[in-house]
């Protein structure tokens, strides 16, 4: 309780609504009883669903998934970095934070926009000093979904680990506490809930890319996008980050 009284503290210094939904999430979360070494409680939640402002996101997880529990979840960084570390939510809120809208894309043609607020790959590697032998990035989710992307791909202007979504804490559908915006990726290059990053020396096959014929690069294709706010109405898009839109 004195971590959550902290935090919010610090998030209503900063005037953002961070503080009103983490005052009130233990109690719409109800009494949480877990190990000190658990990420999880509460019950199980999973499917395909619509949430936001617009009803315009589809919700996948690869496995069901316990929620997180806010006060004992961390971030692990491992392998291949100098200083491993453990990061709790209120250390990476600390981190220089900045906001962009930007538009996920999925490989089932739809897509929708959402602002979010986060912090950039190069603000924990200052802290944990990837070796330079450290090709990429293993993502371990709550979901037990695994993602790798390229260091390359992860220090790009635009990719953040966002905690934020239209200004108020991700939700358990959009991958709370923490999940990466990659915008220029298809959706499941864009890992949620995370619990892991593990630096390793190769790329590697994430979850989708070793059962299906899903590119391992996931960088958007030209094409056709049917962007949900818009009714689905298909949109040409040239590739890449999708911005006329």
């Amino acid at each position: 309780m004195r971590q959550i009284e902290k935090l919010t503290r610090r998030l209503f210094l900063k005037g953002g609504l961070w503080t009103i939904a983490l005052l009130f999430w233990n109690g719409i979360r109800g009494p949480q009883i877990v190990s000190a070494e658990d990420s999880f409680s509460g019950t199980d939640f999973v499917g395909k669903t619509r949430e936001g402002k617009h009803s315009s996101f589809y919700i996948n997880f690869w496995k069901p998934m316990r929620r997180i529990n806010i006060k004992t979840w961390k971030l692990k960084i491992t392998d291949l970095v100098e200083v491993p570390k453990i990061f709790t939510l209120d250390e990476l809120l600390s981190l220089s934070t900045h906001s962009q809208s930007s538009r996920l894309k999925c490989v089932e043609c739809w897509s929708a926009r959402a602002n979010w607020s986060g912090f950039s790959l190069n603000e924990l590697e200052q802290i944990v000093q990837p070796h330079t032998s450290a090709r990429g990035v293993l993502f371990h989710c709550g979901d037990e979904y695994k993602e790798y992307l390229s260091r390359e791909s992860l220090n790009q202007d635009r990719v953040m680990l966002a905690h934020t979504m239209n200004d108020k804490p991700l939700s358990d559908a959009h991958g709370f506490p923490l999940r990466l915006i990659a915008p220029a990726k298809y959706g499941y290059k864009n890992p949620k809930a995370i619990l892991e990053m593990e630096y390793v020396a190769e790329q590697q096959a994430g979850t989708w890319s070793k059962i299906g014929p899903y590119s391992p690069d996931g960088t958007i294709l030209p094409g056709t996008d049917h962007p949900l706010e818009y009714g689905q109405k298909a949109r040409r898009i040239p590739g890449g980050e999708i911005t006329d839109y």
